[in-house]
Parts: structure tokens; sequence; C-alpha cells
């Protein structure tokens, strides 16, 4: 005998004042919900940005009405819980929502377009996640246009529980769409806001992006996905869903070549969340509690190897060259042999704290902790190297997904399923490789890359960067080799952004918030000038710092030494076997690239 259907609960959003980013949201609550009271609550945060953000805090005006417009005691519980009492007749709620925050995790809402985040906009019933949603807008201008992966029912759009409805974000405006349809799919794309951009160009990149993806999971588990596009200046961001993907990108930035690419590397990121951490996920990551942190082990794996393999999908897409995800690689593989945190943290221990320190930076976090993003995408890369190296060369980390997808779908995923599979493809014991650089903090070995892929990182020290005429300049040289350890940030002032454990720097005392005044008796203004005055002397001298905190004035003595810091470059052997050559276009879909030697390239 089939259940009967819920009455859903009926959302209406209306403008009150665009200028100043207010909407009303109104919600019809079924008889059935409420007839023994109930309670309604805003969530805390917004599935796959692992922060509580409190949107309650956007929220005011909360009022509960009867059918004849008579208004109710309404109890407020705590911050973003409600007590409706109970009744035998549908009640109304309604409030007023503020939002003026562009990002993919919050509302913005101005007279040029509303972008609508339903974690953020809809209260739900506790204990009645399953009920439907039939969401409404009224008011709203004419010329507008509504974006949204939820199907348009008779009367408004349709959402068969609360899940689904946090999981589609809307766009309200005069967007400009694109469609194409591959593999029996229909895609959409919604551009809104103005850019420098190529739109053609973008949505025949998607074209590739997606059928790169959908090739490694044999197809797409939707028949329809929709691209939302908003571009701004100088503001960057993705926000996966099951069916469609919120994205922000610079809209200056695409007289430049870097510009497109930057943008289809967060396609290909987004999109390959379809299936990584919204089909294929830690239990933790679904059904969802929405008033409260839910942590997990995982997001290296969910956000660490998606970082990866956005550079894997959009290289066999051919939109991106591979000297440019090459760049990209290097850098960060730079930034992450140098971060003091590599030590403290391991990618689990990263991925559990996000909460708390992934999401709320402070002056110490370089130094104590990694990016289960950025070190992740390492990992990956050191995964995806170990099972070439161990399949010799029939698999890699695309064929894990392949795996998983096809042994455990959407029934949920564990770290022993993954250790299960990549032991499987690599023929390897996966207790070695996890206790190194997941649940360890062992650093990261570029040699797994030369034996798999024939690639090579090459350190290079700062004075090697100088143009060969500086190079032969004593006092140029000995200024490049010059280090203590501090670290002055971006602003005006040289105020000091970081301290190097262990570096002169911190062994002087020299902290978070300082302002070096001066250097060796002479005023520093600027970053550059106090970073220029602590180099003159070189490795082996020392300086006279001047420093002020909080209103005091001091001095200290700081040595110089020659700095350890080191970036690299990504480069392919001169002499790679043929295996290492197939194995690169077997992952990456281009062959293999030309070496560089003695100014001339070789095949």
């Amino acid at each position: 005998m089939m259940a009967k259907q819920m009455t859903p609960v009926r959302a209406t959003l209306r403008p009150l004042d665009l200028a100043q980013h207010l909407i009303e949201v109104e919600l019809v609550l079924p008889p059935e919900s409420i007839s023994a009271g109930a309670v309604v609550a805003l969530p805390a945060w917004t599935p796959g940005s692992y922060l509580v953000r409190d949107y309650a805090r956007f929220v005011d005006r909360v009022r509960i009405l009867e059918a004849d417009g008579r208004e109710r005691p309404l109890l407020k519980l705590d911050k973003q819980r409600w007590q409706i009492p109970p009744s035998k007749r549908a009640v109304v709620l309604r409030y007023r929502v503020y939002g003026n925050e562009l990002t993919v995790r919050t509302n913005h809402v101005d007279a040029s377009h509303a972008q609508i985040i339903p974690a953020a906009t809809f209260l739900y019933l506790e204990g009645q996640l399953d009920r439907p949603f039939d969401v409404r807008f009224q008011g709203f201008p004419k010329a507008w246009q509504i974006a949204t992966a939820l199907p348009k029912g008779k009367t408004g759009f349709l959402a068969k529980d609360f899940d689904t409805l946090v999981d589609s974000p809307f766009e309200l405006g005069t967007f400009r769409t694109r469609s194409f349809r591959t593999g029996g799919t229909t895609f959409e794309l919604a551009f809104t806001g103005a850019h420098n951009g190529d739109e053609a160009r973008m949505a025949e990149a998607t074209r590739n992006i997606v059928e790169a993806a959908g090739a490694i999971f044999g197809g797409f588990p939707f028949k329809r996905y929709v691209f939302l596009l908003t571009f701004a200046p100088k503001v960057r961001g993705g926000l996966e869903h099951r069916d469609c993907t919120s994205l922000i990108a610079d809209s200056l930035s695409f007289d430049r070549l870097e510009g497109y690419y930057a943008l289809f590397q967060l396609i290909a990121h987004e999109f390959f969340h379809a299936w990584n951490v919204k089909r294929l996920h830690d239990p933790a990551l679904g059904p969802f509690d929405y008033s409260r942190e839910n942590p997990t082990r995982m997001l290296w794996f969910h956000e660490g190897l998606t970082s990866y393999l956005e550079h894997v999908i959009v290289l066999r897409a051919g939109v991106v060259p591979w000297s440019h995800t090459a760049k990209e690689l290097a850098r960060c593989w730079s930034e992450q042999v140098q971060r003091p945190g590599r030590l403290e943290q391991s990618l689990e221990e990263s991925s559990w704290d996000a909460w708390i320190r992934f999401y709320k930076q402070h002056e110490f976090s370089p130094n104590s902790s990694i990016s289960y993003y950025d070190k992740g995408e390492m990992v990956a890369w050191l995964m995806d190297a170990a099972i070439r190296e161990g399949s010799r060369g029939k698999a890699g980390l695309p064929d894990l997904f392949t795996l998983l997808w096809k042994r455990h779908g959407e029934g949920g995923l564990t770290d022993a399923d993954v250790r299960r599979a990549y032991q499987e493809l690599s023929g390897r014991n996966p207790v070695l490789f996890w206790n190194a650089y997941i649940s360890g903090r062992a650093e990261l070995d570029g040699a797994a890359l030369i034996r798999a892929f024939g690639l090579r990182m090459v350190p290079r020290a700062p004075w090697e960067a100088l143009a060969p005429e500086d190079q032969k300049d004593p006092v140029a040289l000995r200024r490049a080799k010059a280090w203590t350890g501090l670290v002055l940030g971006p602003g005006p002032a040289p105020t000091v952004l970081n301290v190097i454990p262990g570096s002169p720097a911190s062994a002087a005392g020299l902290s978070f918030g300082m302002e070096i005044l001066a250097v060796d008796g002479w005023r520093t203004t600027t970053p550059a000038e106090a970073q220029r005055a602590m180099a003159e002397p070189g490795p082996g001298g020392r300086v006279q710092v001047l420093a002020s905190e909080r209103g005091r004035v001091f001095e200290r003595e700081v040595p110089v030494v020659e700095s350890p810091e080191r970036t690299h470059r990504l480069v392919p052997e001169t002499r790679a076997t043929a295996s290492q050559r197939a194995a690169f276009a077997a992952a990456y879909g281009q062959p293999f690239p030309r070496a560089a030697t003695r100014g001339k390239t070789v095949a």
C-alpha cells in the first residue's frame, strides 16, 4: 500500500526593497504538520561549506498568522528556532531576509538580480525534513527570469524534501542563457553580470569538461544540470549541488588566457562534485543535521582529490594546456613543502577540524595547520602516481573513482572502501600510503612523480631567480640570499603577518601585528622598504629592528641567515621511458611534454 503523499510547505518569496537587499518569505504550514505543535528552524550552515554561518542573523520580523490574518504568539527558542503552537488549520509564517553578500553560500539581492541560497532563506519543520516544498516568486520585476535545478510544477518549483531544496539555489534576473545536450543529459548555463569574456567559448569548454568528467563514470546520474555563473570584480568561488552548481568569477579576468583557465578549472572542480561528495560521500555528509557541525575525516578525499582531478579533467577536455597546469601544480607543491603547518596537522585532522580551523584562520594558522584542499591535491597526485606505478600504467586516480562509483554508487562511502579500491588498483598495501600522507605528516615525495610520470620537481632558490646580470652583482646576490623568517602583510604599512617558527625573527621576539618602524636607524614606511633594509647585511649579518606593538616601541636585534625558501618548476625528464610517457598520456589525455635543454626543446 502506497504511503500518503505529504502536503508540501508552500513558500512564497516577495521583494520588500531590492535596493535595501530585503525580501519577504511566506511559508504556509499545512495542518497535519502543526496539529500537535512544531518547531521551525533556519539552517546554521549550508552543505559544501563547512562552517556554522548562523544565517539567522539575517532574519527578522518573524510572525505567525491564522488564516483570517490574526497574529498568534510566537516563542523564539534560541538563535535559529521558533515554537509553533498547535493548530488544526494551516498557518502562515512570515519573515524578512536581508541579503547583501555576494558569495556562493549567501543571499545577494539588489535591483539587478536576486541570488537565493535556500539554507539562508527557508525555515524547516524539525523532524519533517522529508516534507516537500512548493516555492513561488511574486512581485519581482516582470523582465526577470528564474534559473534553478528544481522542476517547475503547475504552481511553483517543487522540491521533494528539504534536502533537495537546500541543494537547489535560485538565480533571478535578466541573465543570458545557453544550453547543450550530451550523453542524454541537458546542460543549461545562466550568465549573470557583465564581463569581458566570450560566453560561447565558456559554453563550449563546459561541454568538453562535462564530457571528460562523465567519461570517468560512464555517463551522468541526472537528466538535467544547471550551471549558475555570476560575474563580479575581484571575486571567485564555487559551491556544488546534486544537479547544479553556483559559480562566481572575476568579471575582468578574461583579457588573459589565464582568466579562462581559472574558470574552466572551477567548472571542472564543482562539476566533479556531482559524484564526489554529492553522491559518493562519507555517510556523515548526508542526511544532514542543519543545526550544527557535521564533521568528517574525509574532506581530503572529497575536496583534495577533486582539486587534483580538476586538472586531469581540463587537460583531457583540451581546454587548458599542460604548460599552465604544470605551473599550477608546481606552485601548489612549493607552498605545501614550505608551509610550517605541514609538520603539525595531518589531512584527516585538517578535515575533522575544518569547522573551527580551516574556515576560521588566525595569524598562527600557517604554522599549525594545512589545507585539505591544497595538501590534499598534492597527496592525490602522489596517489595517482602510486596507482600508475603499481599497476604498470594500467590505472590511475580516475579509475579509482570509476571503481568506487560502480561499487558504491550513492550507497555511502567509507575510508575503508577507498583503501580497498586503492589496494586493488595499485597492488599495494594502503597502510603505508595512509600512514604517511593521510593520517601522517610525511614530506611529499617528488621521486614518485619521476617514477610514474617522468616529471621532476626542480627547486630554485630566490637568488637563482635573479636575472643573469644581477647574479653577477655581489650586492644583489647577497640581498637575495638574506632571510629572517619575517612575513609582512600586503597592506601599505610594514606590519608583521607571520613569523616562521624557529626563524631568526621568531628567536628575536618579533610577532604578529607588530609594525616595523625602522631598520638600522632608517625609517621604513612600506613592506618593501622593511624587507629590503633587513636583507641589506646578507647572510651572517645582523639588523637592529625598531618595532611597535599596542603603543609600545622597542628594539630587537635580528640575525640574517641564508634563505631556506625554494620555489619549484615541474619539468619533464629528458630521458623519460616509454612507460612513463605512456602513463602521462593515459593520465592527462595529452602527449608527453617536450623537455627543455640548453634553450632548446626535444621530443
